[in-house]
C-alpha cells in the first residue's frame, strides 16, 4: 500500500466547506464519563465490495454525471492556490462504541493542508487524540505522531516520526508538473473529466431531498489504486462545486477516513508563500535526513 502521500493527493482539492455541516447524523451522546468530540460525524458504516462493480447508469444518469464532471473540471482549473484547515476521524476494528453500539471515531486529527497548481502541497497533522481502551477515553497523541509531507514539484519530503527520519524522495522528470494531479486519487485541482471517467466506476448518490449537495462515488477500476482504497464517497457543494468532505473506504471494507474543512481558514488564491511554504524543511534536531531517488529501477 502507498504511503499516506497518496491521501493528500486526494484531499489537494478541498476548500469553501460550512462549518456547520457534518458528512452524515449528528452523533448521540455516549454514555460514559468523557465524551468523544460532538463534531464526529455519523457516517454509516457501508462495506464496499471485496471486487468493485461498475454501477449501471441510465443515458440519463450518465449525462448527468458527465455535465458534473465538466463543470467541476472548469472550476478546478480556475483555482491557482489554495489552503485551508481539517479535521479527521479514523475509523477502525478499534474504534469504541456508543450507548446504541454505532462505532465512534478510534482517533481525531485536526492539521493544515496547502496547494499551489499544478504540483505543489503540503499535508500536515499538528494534533491527534486517540481512544484508549483502557482509560476509556481519548488521550492526546505525541506531537510527533502526525503525518506530515511537503512536495515543491521536484521532490517529495516525508517526515518518519517513527524512525526519526526526514526522506526526501526525487520525483523522476516525467512526473514533475503533475505529481499533485496525476496522484493515486486525482480528486484535485487540475483533474480532467476524461481522466477520472477512465481511473474510476463513477455515479452520483445524492440523496432525495439534498439541494445544496452533490454526493459523488467512485470506486477504481485498476489495481494499483484499489490497492489504497476500496471507494471514495465526496460531497460537492451545490453552489459552487467545491467539494464538502470526502470518505475513503480503505481495502478490506472495514476501517474508513473523514476529512472536513474549516470554511474560516480558508484561502483560494492568496495567502499562500510560493517560496516559502514549499521549501525544502529543515531536519529535526535528531533526525536523519535520507536521499531517496524516485527514478525506476531496471
Amino acid at each position: 500500500m502507498r504511503r499516506p502521500f497518496a491521501l493528500f493527493v486526494a484531499l489537494a482539492c478541498v476548500a469553501c466547506v460550512p462549518a456547520t455541516v457534518v458528512y452524515g447524523q449528528p452523533a448521540p451522546q455516549p454514555a460514559r464519563p468523557v465524551q468523544p468530540p460532538p463534531q464526529q460525524p455519523r457516517v454509516a458504516a457501508v462495506t464496499p465490495p471485496a471486487v468493485p462493480q461498475p454501477p449501471s447508469l441510465s443515458p440519463q444518469e450518465q449525462a448527468a454525471l458527465d455535465q458534473l464532471l465538466a463543470a467541476w473540471e472548469t472550476r478546478n482549473n480556475a483555482v491557482r492556490t489554495w489552503s485551508c484547515t481539517f479535521r479527521k476521524w479514523e475509523y477502525n476494528a478499534w474504534s469504541p462504541a456508543d450507548a446504541t453500539g454505532d462505532r465512534l471515531a478510534f482517533a481525531e486529527s485536526t492539521g493544515e493542508l496547502k496547494y499551489a497548481a499544478p504540483d505543489k502541497g503540503l499535508f500536515r497533522v499538528k494534533e491527534s487524540k486517540q481512544w484508549s481502551p483502557e482509560q476509556r477515553r481519548y488521550e492526546t497523541r505525541g506531537g510527533e505522531a502526525g503525518e506530515h509531507w511537503v512536495c515543491n514539484g521536484e521532490s517529495i519530503y516525508e517526515f518518519r516520526h517513527t524512525e526519526r527520519q526526514l526522506r526526501e524522495t526525487k520525483l523522476p522528470p516525467e512526473m514533475r508538473g503533475k505529481a499533485i494531479s496525476d496522484g493515486p486519487l486525482p480528486f484535485v485541482f487540475g483533474a480532467k473529466a476524461d481522466t477520472l471517467k477512465k481511473r474510476y466506476w463513477m455515479r452520483l448518490i445524492t440523496p432525495p431531498g439534498v439541494a445544496d449537495q452533490i454526493w459523488l462515488e467512485a470506486l477504481p477500476r485498476y489495481q494499483a489504486d484499489a490497492a489504497n482504497f476500496a471507494k471514495v464517497e465526496l460531497i460537492l457543494q451545490s453552489r459552487d462545486l467545491m467539494p464538502f468532505a470526502i470518505q475513503i473506504f480503505k481495502p478490506g471494507g472495514q476501517d474508513r477516513d473523514v476529512y472536513q474543512f474549516d470554511p474560516t481558514t480558508n484561502l483560494i488564491d492568496k495567502g499562500l508563500d510560493l517560496i516559502r511554504d514549499f521549501a525544502k524543511p529543515v531536519t529535526p534536531f535528531g533526525y536523519t535526513y535520507i536521499l531517496e531517488d524516485g527514478r525506476p529501477q531496471p
